[in-house]
């Protein structure tokens, strides 16, 4: 469960706006649902993953739970070993008769487009038939799992992104803990910066750029309350102070270390290391850093001694109501359209969803955040103490997925990625302005993606 590059978002969004209409092999939509599961006649379901092992294996394992409750139905399931390109494969299968019964992706930023296309159903006949409430959920799963008034998915696990701090690192600069506003942020990001005698950083505070890790513009901005569209559902970048607010903290502090000389620092110790035993925050050469929940199994997995706490990014100075809120997101289960065996289908949906033995199992394995509250407060949870400012983002009801669900899809997210870069480069000389034109394009895009037919 990971960012996926937004340039496969937006080429998604084309593409399943292109191919919508019409059903798939002709199928109709699935009838309605009964009252009560009491047809035990034996039926075979087909379910899509993008699990790779090691992680597969663990999917693999914790649902076996499902058939000693439901041993009339058989689970036939099907991985795809490229995740980045799971969604762009579904939309072809049910646009031509052949997808699954049950879809699980890592991509949220789908939901506004299956939702609006119809590719997946709207749940709610299900779960009004079977009592089946979404507020076992916190309210941070509603932001990426329904689009419109349709219900069309249901978390399974979550990912949710905060604060992780070197505890040693802050001792010997003298800060006795994680920096809870901007302000502080940029305070301990200085302190806690080494420099080599030549004067290329040694150790970094915090590096406040672009894709490094996790981090990006929108997850800054969501520290001043930032949000991207009007109430009209109009992009207003420009107008929303929250997001010149962020965008000009983030330049200050680039300015600060020297454009070249933290671009040099990210092509040294950013890119792939992010993914394996070199990560620049597990070898203590930042000290600061943005990421989500399963870099908790990463440190397990490679530097087990590493002395490490987590808590919730940094809020705006005059926002500390919005300490603790963060970005949250993670895999989804729905139905597509033209599902053979929808009740055993649904019922299949409901126990990945809300099973607690599976979820604790499946959370165990993988690192991620339970989504329900049963799960997450079970004491079969082995997760290290530093998850637990990761469960405190996840249940804060202001805490969302962004870039929000459309139904062209969130790629026009990468317009304001190439915007950023440029403006901490220094190329962009008038920041309001070249907001406006990042809403300009943004409006446009999603005009074209709206009359694709």
């Amino acid at each position: 469960m990971r960012r996926l590059p937004l340039i496969l978002l937006l080429i998604a969004a084309l593409a399943v706006l292109a191919l919508s209409t019409g059903c798939g092999g002709g199928t109709s939509s699935s009838p309605t649902p009964s009252a009560a599961a009491t047809d035990k006649t034996p039926v075979t379901i087909t379910v899509w993953h993008p699990w790779t092992n090691p992680e597969k294996q663990v999917f693999l394992s914790a649902v076996k739970g499902f058939h000693a409750q439901y041993p009339w139905i058989t689970v036939k399931i099907v991985g795809f070993p490229q995740s980045d390109t799971f969604d762009q494969q579904l939309i072809k299968a049910i646009n031509t008769g052949n997808g699954p019964d049950v879809a699980i992706s890592f991509g949220p930023d789908y939901v506004g487009q299956y939702a609006a296309s119809g590719l997946w159903q709207d749940l709610k006949p299900y779960m009004q038939a079977s009592s089946f409430s979404m507020s076992q959920f916190p309210a941070a799963a509603l932001s990426y799992t329904s689009f419109q008034g349709k219900q069309v998915a249901l978390p399974v696990l979550t990912d949710a992104y905060g604060l992780y701090y070197n505890k040693d690192l802050l001792a010997k600069a003298g800060i006795a803990g994680p920096p809870k506003t901007m302000s502080e942020l940029t305070a301990d990001a200085k302190k806690l910066t080494v420099k080599n005698p030549d004067g290329t950083i040694k150790i970094a505070g915090f590096v406040p750029l672009n894709s490094w890790e996790e981090l990006g513009p929108a997850d800054l901005s969501r520290s001043w309350g930032a949000t991207w569209f009007d109430a009209q559902g109009q992009p207003h970048l420009a107008t929303d102070p929250g997001w010149s607010a962020a965008l000009t903290w983030q330049k200050q502090l680039v300015d600060w270390y020297g454009y070249d000389n933290i671009t040099k620092f990210f092509a040294t110790y950013g890119g792939p290391s992010e993914w394996d035993a070199s990560n620049a925050f597990q070898t203590g050469k930042v000290a600061l850093l943005f990421d989500g929940e399963w870099r908790t199994a990463f440190i397990k997995r490679y530097t087990p001694k590493l002395n490490y706490g987590t808590a919730a990014f940094p809020a705006a100075d005059d926002q500390p109501a919005l300490y603790g809120v963060g970005r949250v997101g993670g895999t989804i289960v729905g139905m597509p359209k033209g599902c053979s065996q929808p009740q055993a289908a649904w019922q299949f949906m409901q126990y990945v969803a809300t099973d607690t033995d599976f979820l604790v199992s499946l959370a165990n394995g993988l690192g991620n955040v339970p989504t329900t509250q049963a799960a997450a407060q079970s004491p079969s949870l082995s997760l290290p103490p530093q998850f637990k400012a990761f469960v405190g983002v996840w249940n804060n009801p202001k805490s969302n997925y962004s870039p929000p669900l459309t139904a062209s899809g969130a790629g026009y997210a990468s317009l304001l990625n190439a915007f950023d870069e440029q403006w901490v480069a220094g190329k962009v000389p008038d920041l309001n302005a070249g907001l406006a034109k990042v809403d300009k394009q943004i409006s446009d895009q999603l005009a074209i993606g709206s009359q694709a037919p």
